[in-house]
């Protein structure tokens, strides 16, 4: 999924309906268990990126270090190494899915301060009426 579409998946998982609180609160652990299904795919994704860039650094430090046309002393080929544009769009690639999954976990995080806050409302909306709020 793109962060577009993630976007529009939260917005409308972390509306609370205050008219309907006791049915948001029943499907709350539905959206959790959807939520971390998204977090679990982005990380594998994450993970396989991550590898990919470390076996292309892997290479390109072969390469600009023995195979370059130029002599490189070997504290130098770091720095050759990052700025090969392979390297360089390899690297963007893994910020944005790293930034894909950071945002996945931060609505998993949202989803679970939500089951805290209709808890509140709901025993303050039972004492407003009268209620036992326990």
């Amino acid at each position: 999924m793109t962060v577009e579409e993630y976007e529009a998946e939260a917005l409308q998982d972390l509306q609370i309906d205050v008219t309907k609180l006791e049915d948001c609160a029943k499907i709350l652990g539905l959206k959790k268990a959807k939520w971390a299904r998204h977090l679990y795919d982005e990380e594998c994704i994450l993970a396989e990126v991550e590898e990919r860039l470390n076996e292309l650094y892997r290479d390109k430090f072969h390469f600009y270090l023995y195979e370059f046309d130029q002599k490189i002393e070997k504290k130098s080929v770091d720095v050759y190494v990052k700025g090969d544009p392979t390297y360089k769009e390899a690297e963007k690639m893994y910020k944005k899915q790293k930034a894909k999954t950071r945002m996945v976990e931060q609505v998993i995080a949202a989803l679970d301060k939500q089951s805290f806050s209709m808890n509140i409302i709901l025993k303050h909306m039972a004492w407003e009426s009268g209620e036992s709020a326990s």
